[in-house]
């Protein structure tokens, strides 16, 4: 096809079915490649537009492309979106039951549908690898590529059986597309998708809307409380990142009780509350959403004014894709992370512990094989029952370090894990006392408190379920287990589902637990790694200078811009005018002066602990005088 000719069928069909007159310059490039038969791999910025850089060529180059995606909410909102296109797409999840996975693929087969996304466990499941070689594939895209690198944030062994694909279809093109990678990262990926003659494409990171501001003054919990409130009142829809699923419930009913709009988003919610919540979010129903790191990926709300951190994530490239979900239309969007001690050391902590001392994985490892009687030499011909608590109990370690070493043990092929499903009963604790007035019968939490108060006995704990709840409060399973997360989080019980248990597939032979060993690219080098990560953001909290700046050179694009960005925290600061400032405001405020917590707190969050030294700077200087917590000028 002439160059020209090329060029006009790439804007038609982009003009026909997406409506845009161009693509932006930095998609350009990879679109061609791909619709040239070149194998691609692509670095864009969150919010780039990656997934059109692999629909539009695949569109053009026919037969049926492959989308492999690591979630669900990703996989079926974008096959929404193709089809409100006019494409014929489909997603292989498992709530299409055997039969329904069947049609799809049948219907692939006789080329009813231009894409099929599906997860890269699904590549192994005996219906795709049946009709896997008469499916007519000429294009593989792969989303969230830096899951296949042991480097990358979001590691997921399961991503590497998408090479097995380069066998199937040796004459389908590639496309692995990412926007959070290293140099690093996007050589593994090569390397692990046998991409060795790839076009390599990387876009600037800089997302000139984004203003950047970290605070480590005050506590956490009541300053960003504060701000989320001022935020969703004045600057629209907004996201509060968490660490933990009971955190996440506990900041929604948090901004709840002050007034915010507020639901919560995590990974153990049933699906149809799920979709209730993200789809009340989008539509601005709720105004902010609570939620874990499960929440994001795949969701297409343009207008997300903020995005405020709880706490650092554990590397800069989740926190640039976190942070990222801002501002997609353009307009400017505050992202806003919060660092206190506390939080810190937690989450070093955590990191520190998912690589636990080798006597931890071994033990780990003898007490698998004593739960499930099985004896040195001995293969297994059925999987074996794991319960993690009772195991992180026998040899005194967390329950994290325990599900740590379970990893560890399986990275290193000694055997695979299956997690079954959590099972319904839990140890609950009524916390509310006797005498507390409740609001009778006119929401699902008093209802259940009040039943909670007149029966539980003596405050001790009991071993319940939501469904046998359900059945003596007179309410459905799922209200249930939703209300007993939202009192939990309300500090009125206390309510720990039991942990999940595991199946052990052995595929080699039992050994003795002294015998365990890790290679260096299972514990030492992945040790190294996530210490380098972690101090690459604290570098990024730390940092004096643009943030941008550091977020571009970090990643190492080639693209990298050489002016600030003049919006970020570190940009806006100006030492002489704060002086200045704070001088005026005291004057103003003689004779009474001015509580210096009250005088922090009129500029932003990322400016405060430089007006806190300021004023330390200012009283040794004895250019202002304090009484108590008051601050006043000296004429």
């Amino acid at each position: 096809m002439p160059k020209s000719d090329e060029k006009t069928t790439i804007e038609s069909t982009l003009q026909s079915f997406w409506g845009f007159d161009s693509l932006r310059s930095y998609q350009k490039a990879p679109v061609k490649d791909l619709l040239e038969g070149h194998d691609v791999i692509a670095l864009l910025p969150t919010g780039g537009g990656k997934s059109l850089c692999f629909q539009l060529p695949a569109l053009m180059r026919g037969g049926l492309c492959l989308v492999i995606s690591p979630l669900i909410a990703l996989m079926e909102d974008q096959t929404n979106q193709l089809k409100l296109l006019g494409a014929r797409s489909a997603a292989l999840t498992g709530s299409l039951g055997r039969d329904g996975i069947d049609r799809v693929l049948e219907n692939a087969r006789v080329g009813g549908l231009e894409f099929l996304y599906m997860s890269p466990e699904r590549l192994k499941d005996p219906l795709f690898i049946a009709r896997a070689e008469n499916l007519d594939v000429r294009t593989i895209a792969i989303d969230e590529a830096h899951c296949i690198s042991q480097w990358g944030h979001d590691f997921r062994p399961e991503f590497r059986n998408i090479r097995d694909l380069r066998d199937i279809y040796p004459e389908a093109v590639m496309g692995a597309y990412t926007a959070t990678a290293t140099e690093t990262v996007l050589e593994d990926i090569a390397r692990q998708l046998k991409l060795s003659d790839a076009r390599i494409h990387k876009a600037s990171m800089r997302r000139d809307n984004l203003s950047y501001e970290v605070s480590t003054w005050g506590d956490t919990e009541s300053e960003l409380l504060d701000l989320a409130k001022d935020l969703s009142g004045n600057a629209g829809a907004g996201l509060v990142y968490v660490k933990t699923r009971n955190e996440a419930d506990r900041w929604a009913e948090r901004m709840k009780a002050v007034g915010i709009s507020a639901t919560s988003f995590h990974a153990g919610l049933e699906t149809k509350f799920k979709q209730r919540r993200q789809r009340d979010w989008i539509s601005n129903k709720v105004n902010v959403m609570a939620c874990t790191s499960a929440f994001g990926m795949g969701i297409d709300k343009p207008d997300v004014r903020w995005v405020i951190h709880a706490g650092a994530p554990v590397n800069l490239e989740s926190y640039v894709q976190e942070a990222g979900r801002a501002g997609r239309d353009g307009k400017p969007a505050r992202c806003v992370l919060f660092q206190g001690d506390k939080e810190r050391k937690k989450v070093q902590e955590n990191i520190e512990s998912q690589f636990p001392d080798i006597k931890i994985v071994r033990d780990l490892y003898q007490t698998v094989a004593n739960q499930g009687s099985i004896a040195i030499g001995d293969v297994p011909t059925s999987p074996s029952k794991f319960n993690l608590k009772e195991a992180s109990l026998k040899i005194k370690c967390s329950t994290f370090q325990a599900k740590a070493s379970l990893r560890l043990l399986e990275r290193a092929n000694y055997f695979n894990v299956i997690e079954t499903p959590r099972t319904t009963l839990g140890t609950l604790r009524w916390l509310g006392g006797r005498s507390q007035v409740l609001n009778p019968k006119n929401h699902h939490t008093d209802i259940v408190a009040e039943w909670l108060m007149r029966n539980s006995v003596n405050d001790a704990p009991t071993l319940t379920s939501p469904k046998k709840l359900g059945v003596a409060i007179g309410l459905k399973e799922e209200i249930i287990e939703v209300t007993l997360r939202a009192l939990d989080a309300q500090g009125r019980i206390e309510w720990t589902p039991n942990a999940a248990e595991y199946s052990i597939v052995w595929h080699s032979a039992r050994i003795k637990a002294a015998n365990i060993v890790l290679p260096p690219p299972i514990y030492d080098d992945r040790k190294v790694n996530a210490a380098e990560k972690w101090l690459s953001i604290q570098q990024f909290i730390n940092l004096d200078d643009c943030r941008s700046l550091f977020i571009e050179s970090y990643f190492d694009t080639g693209q990298e811009s050489s002016s600030p960005c003049g919006v970020c925290d570190n940009c806006t600061w100006n030492k002489s005018t704060a002086k200045s400032s704070l001088i005026k405001s005291l004057e103003n405020s003689a004779p009474s002066g001015i509580d210096a917590f009250t005088l922090i707190r009129t500029v932003p969050p990322g400016h405060r602990v430089h007006i806190s030294k300021l004023l330390r700077e200012m009283l040794d200087s004895q250019q202002i005088r304090t009484i108590g917590t008051t601050v006043f000028s000296i004429s």
